[in-house]
């Protein structure tokens, strides 16, 4: 049980660092100037699936990839820019492999 609380304690202070990051880092253009526009469309599609930073972290730790069909959603239409910026501590080939399983998964039961 200890584990499970140090685990989720862990998994909430590295959501909490990668929110600070990205919103300290927003996406630019190639002027320097800050696309609101991107930021705000990584941020709603990240935040729009329901504990998907989580799983994220979750999968990148267990070295298993479980991701709920809406997390793959998110995923899906996020770019490698607004991945880096979410999570710019974690392997930047994490998010093909993220993507690549979403692709292989069975699709959602209706």
């Amino acid at each position: 049980m200890k584990v499970a609380g140090a685990m989720s304690m862990t998994v909430l202070v590295l959501v909490l660092a990668c929110t600070v990051t990205a919103l300290a880092h927003p996406l630019t253009s190639g002027e320097g100037v800050v696309d609101e526009s991107k930021t705000f469309g990584c941020w709603q599609a990240l935040i729009g699936a329901k504990g998907c930073i989580q799983d994220i972290f979750s999968s990148f730790f267990s070295g298993r990839i479980r991701l709920s069909p809406q997390c793959c959603h998110a995923i899906e239409s996020i770019t490698q820019d607004c991945f880096l910026m979410f999570f710019p501590f974690l392997d930047p080939s994490f998010n093909p492999l993220l993507k690549a399983s979403c692709a292989a998964a069975p699709p959602p039961k209706v």
